[in-house]
């Protein structure tokens, strides 16, 4: 018989290979811990929260960016250096504001530099021959610009003692900065464009030699939107 107790059995006692004496040691059976693994397969829905400090922003879409298309037309209105033999090149630009009363034709719209002002004036592009009015007199002229502009940009209006309406074309200016517009009237049995004068009250056309004043006259203007 061994002396060693058997396997499961009590623990060996403190006085061990003498036994305690009947009545004075109880065996109280120990518990054994076993290990407690979670299940392999968790149910999704008996998961516990996630927590984070991470906040979620959805993917930006990137909107296209807009195509802005530029169009350069050029001016609408347009004054063009010429001569009397090199104007007839801008016909069908040129905007006729005329006529001669004795061939019926046509008369376009000039300015000229004349003695430090920048003044308007006619020119029959037939004739070759273009003049302004000035201090009395009909002043002819060489060197000038040509107004340019489509029929649809521009109208006549009619006005009175040196007033012009709103979009009136100012085409010069005096020697103090005045500005001189274009106007235009019937005249022996022409229609004859000229320039405005506001202080002066009227508008002076060129004609036959001499400056004539009107005090009723129409206005060319510019034709916006």
């Amino acid at each position: 018989m061994s002396n060693y107790p058997p396997p499961g059995g009590p623990p060996p006692y403190y006085n061990y290979p003498h036994p305690p004496a009947p009545g004075t040691f109880t065996y109280v059976p120990t518990p054994v811990m076993m290990p407690v693994y979670p299940p392999t397969h968790a149910d999704p829905q008996q998961l516990p929260p996630y927590g984070t400090n991470h906040i979620y922003h959805p993917p930006v879409q990137a909107s296209p960016e807009p195509v802005v298309v530029i169009q350069d037309s050029g001016p609408v209105i347009d004054w063009v250096p010429t001569t009397p033999n090199e104007a007839s090149s801008l016909t069908g630009r040129a905007v006729v504001a005329g006529k001669e009363g004795w061939d019926s034709s046509p008369l376009w719209i000039i300015r000229a530099h004349h003695n430090g002002e920048l003044v308007p004036g006619k020119l029959a592009v037939q004739h070759r021959s273009a003049y302004i009015p000035y201090c009395g007199k009909e002043v002819p002229v060489h060197n000038f610009e040509v107004l340019c502009a489509p029929p649809n940009a521009v109208r006549w209006m009619p006005a009175s003692n040196g007033q012009v309406p709103p979009g009136a074309i100012a085409a010069g200016n005096t020697h103090n900065a005045e500005p001189l517009y274009i106007g235009r009237v019937p005249h022996m049995r022409s229609i004859t464009p000229g320039k405005i004068h506001p202080s002066h009250g009227c508008c002076y056309i060129s004609f036959s030699g001499s400056e004539v004043s009107y005090q009723q006259y129409e206005v060319l203007c510019s034709i916006v939107g």
